[in-house]
């Protein structure tokens, strides 16, 4: 039976109501749901920090930014690091935290991430601070192999226009400009910062301690105001509260908080002159060895003042104030300049190396030899033995003639002579290594032993002359360096300075230094290197025979053709320098000389090893001029050389001013070498030449090439070289200049021609 139910209309309306409200509420459940929802992604994403930007770097978190600076010292530079963190960190920018996620990333980039330990946290954690600074400790004793990074008291804050981030810092080792991305300071706040270069590229910490400037030079100080010199920057600081006066002097000065709360000035001094010194110590006429205290500073007043390197100090002719704090010397104040009078000259050995086994010298005229602080007389032909006298503590001995006339000597045994003799003194100081011999002698008196070492006295009087002025220019330069600093010597007697005293005086060649006494080369003002070289092809060169770029005080250096007629030929390509390379009668100022034009065999399979040891040689000796490439184009070092098989073709890729080659391709059946700088070309190509054979017909066995201003040709042998020169090519040309005097030039007009815009100046400032 059929049930009929009716319909109630107010259930009608309550099941509706309620239906709508269900509805309702699921939409705000939903709409509360996707805020909360959008809000843990915004927070998520803050942070990771992928879009995070912030303005200023916190002392607490690392900033991305920081990173490219800090991390410059490893195998990719500042901008590379910029590019590698947002390919591999995603990121748009650096801007942002340092997470663990991130740094995890950096150091897998560094091929660290085995070696460094640390408190690993969630990925997407903010790195502290202080955890950055371990970690960064541990990458600089893993990468930092060169030392590059250092760390270094912050003392004072150079601001920008803004006041907040300073453009550059005072630091205990001098100025240091900020790097990008670095801008945690605030302002009176000290700090240990890294250092790279010249660049602060972190902050490590602020630091606690009162920070101290040592051996700053203040000019003057009082009133409340300072002036300073510290790495050669010149500062004014705020001393307010402080009573100073002070001019001139040497002092420490110590901050706190920013601000300066002490100088200390160092008021002992003594007077005397510089006889040797290294980078630990220095020995002061009068005084003895002296330690350092701290890195030696050299203050020059006269003038204008600046600070110097201590390469500037002059070895014995120069008087000087040495400031001193605990029999330490804390600097060097120079009132007056060098005066050039005394030449101190390092004797080498028989192998040129700078110290002897045990020397013997000996005189020809009555002496004395003071040892330590005691004299003793000395007759002729009486042998003074060095391991004789240097014992019991005596490390120094001098010898000393009683007239002028007389000479010392190297000597056998017996005291008899087994060298030309030196005029001056002769000092000899024991070595751990050996003895180091020094003849110290007047600076004419040298030249009278350079000029017929380096010119034959046979040529003429004008071009003897030439090479008075030039060795004495050259001579006046290195008096003013300290090459030799640590033996108490300016230069040594050989062919990396000049030769010295290896033949005899002759009359002809001293009348040329009276002649010329005092007289130097000048270029704008200042004693110009007078380069020379035996005989020219022709031509001369300019640095770029060296692989250098000129600079503006080498202006006086310039190729120069030295043909009789004054023409200049065209070698504008490799055919037109071949011909004129191998044209015996071109005629030349040099043309008389054997060497003008030669011709060299070589043979790179029988002197292979030769070949591949003077490349390694070269190599060691400067990357730069070297370039070694394996057969598939990558860059190779000289162990490589021996599967490299043999050359097969030379080829001359760039040539400088003159026609000296500059860039010469030795192509291997294996890969391939380039030099560069004419030294290079002529030891490569000389270690596979089997005879030089000169315009006389004469072969001899040279381990140079005798000059860069040559040609390669192969033949079925090997290849031939067809030269023209010999040495460098930069500068004056010895046997050029005696042809100039041969044709009636003076030594003016000959150094003119060689060398541009010069002028000869006296040094003595007397009118001869």
């Amino acid at each position: 039976m059929g049930r009929i139910f009716f319909q109630n209309k107010k259930d009608d309306a309550f099941r509706a109501a309620s239906s709508y409200r269900q509805g309702r509420f699921k939409k705000y459940i939903a709409c509360l749901l996707f805020l909360v929802l959008a809000v843990l992604a915004a927070w998520f994403i803050r942070l990771i920090g992928s879009k995070q930007v912030i303005t200023e770097f916190s002392s607490e978190y690392v900033a991305l930014a920081e990173l490219p600076s800090q991390l410059s010292f490893t195998y990719y530079g500042e901008k590379e690091w910029e590019e590698k963190l947002k390919e591999f960190l995603h990121e748009k920018s650096l801007d942002g935290k340092l997470t663990y996620g991130k740094l995890k990333l950096v150091l897998e980039q560094l091929s660290v991430l085995e070696y460094v330990t640390y408190e690993e946290k969630l990925f997407w954690k903010a790195v502290p601070r202080n955890c950055w600074n371990q970690i960064y400790g541990q990458i600089l004793d893993l990468l930092d192999t060169a030392e590059k990074v250092s760390v270094v008291g912050l003392v004072f804050l150079d601001e920008d226009g803004g006041g907040h981030v300073p453009q550059k810092c005072l630091t205990q080792k001098g100025y240091f400009q900020v790097a990008d991305g670095v801008n945690y300071f605030h302002h009176y706040d000290m700090y240990q910062v890294y250092i790279v270069d010249d660049r602060i590229i972190g902050v490590i910490d602020k630091s606690e301690e009162k920070l101290t400037l040592e051996n700053a030079f203040v000019h003057r100080a009082q009133a409340g105001e300072a002036e300073i010199l510290y790495e050669n920057q010149k500062i004014s600081l705020d001393i307010a509260g402080l009573d100073e006066k002070i001019t001139d002097t040497i002092c420490d000065i110590q901050w706190e908080g920013g601000k300066v709360t002490g100088i200390y000035k160092k008021e002992e001094k003594i007077t005397g002159t510089v006889l040797s010194f290294d980078e630990q110590q220095i020995e002061i006429s009068g005084y003895g060895i002296l330690e350092y205290s701290g890195k030696l500073k050299v203050y020059k007043t006269y003038g204008t003042v600046e600070e110097l390197d201590e390469s500037k100090l002059v070895i014995g002719n120069l008087k000087a104030d040495f400031v001193v704090a605990k029999k330490q010397v804390c600097g060097v104040i120079l009132q007056e300049p060098a005066t050039i009078e005394n030449i101190r000259v390092l004797l080498l050995n028989a192998e040129n190396g700078t110290h002897h086994d045990n020397p013997i010298l000996t005189t020809d005229t009555e002496g004395t030899v003071s040892v330590g602080d005691k004299e003793q007389a000395i007759e002729p032909g009486q042998p003074i033995k060095a391991a004789d006298l240097l014992k019991d503590n005596v490390d120094y001995v001098k010898i000393e003639l009683n007239g002028k006339a007389g000479r010392i000597y190297f000597a056998d045994e017996n005291g008899a002579q087994t060298s030309l003799g030196y005029r001056g003194a002769i000092e000899i100081r024991k070595y751990t290594e050996g003895y180091g011999v020094v003849n110290e002698l007047p600076l004419e008196q040298y030249l009278y032993g350079v000029v017929p070492s380096e010119m034959p006295a046979t040529y003429e009087r004008d071009a003897l002359c030439t090479q008075a002025i030039c060795a004495r220019s050259y001579a006046c330069i290195h008096l003013m360096r300290g090459d030799y600093a640590a033996f108490g010597a300016h230069v040594d007697d050989s062919t990396s300075y000049q030769v010295y005293n290896k033949q005899a005086e002759n009359e002809k060649t001293n009348l040329a230094v009276d002649d010329t006494v005092g007289e130097v080369i000048k270029y704008q003002g200042e004693i110009a290197e007078a380069y020379y070289f035996s005989t020219s092809c022709g031509f001369s060169g300019d640095m770029a025979a060296w692989n250098e770029e000129p600079k503006e005080s080498q202006g006086y250096l310039r190729g120069i053709s030295l043909l009789a007629d004054g023409s200049e030929p065209d070698i504008s390509d490799e055919d037109k320098f071949a011909e004129f390379i191998k044209d015996q009668d071109v005629a030349a100022y040099d043309s008389d000389s054997t060497y003008f034009r030669w011709t060299a065999n070589l043979s790179f399979k029988e002197k292979a090893d030769a070949v591949n040891n003077a490349i390694s040689v070269r190599f060691e000796a400067n990357a730069k001029n070297v370039q070694i490439n394996k057969a598939d184009g990558t860059e190779g070092t000289a162990a490589d050389l021996a599967s490299f098989g043999a050359p097969e073709k030379v080829t001359v890729e760039e040539r400088c001013t003159g026609g000296a080659v500059k860039q010469l391709n030795i192509a291997y059946e294996k890969g391939n070498v380039t030099l560069f700088s004419e030294y290079n070309v002529r030891t490569v190509l000389g270690a596979a030449a089997t005879n030089v054979t000169g315009k006389d017909g004469e072969p001899v066995d040279m381990a140079l090439l005798p000059s860069a201003y040559c040609s390669v040709t192969p033949t079925e042998e090997g290849f031939v070289v067809y030269g023209g020169g010999y040495g460098h090519g930069i500068g004056m040309s010895q046997n050029g200049a005696n042809g100039m005097a041969k044709a009636g030039m003076n030594y003016v007009e000959i150094l003119t021609t060689f060398y541009s815009d010069i002028d000869i100046e006296n040094i003595y400032n007397e009118e001869k």
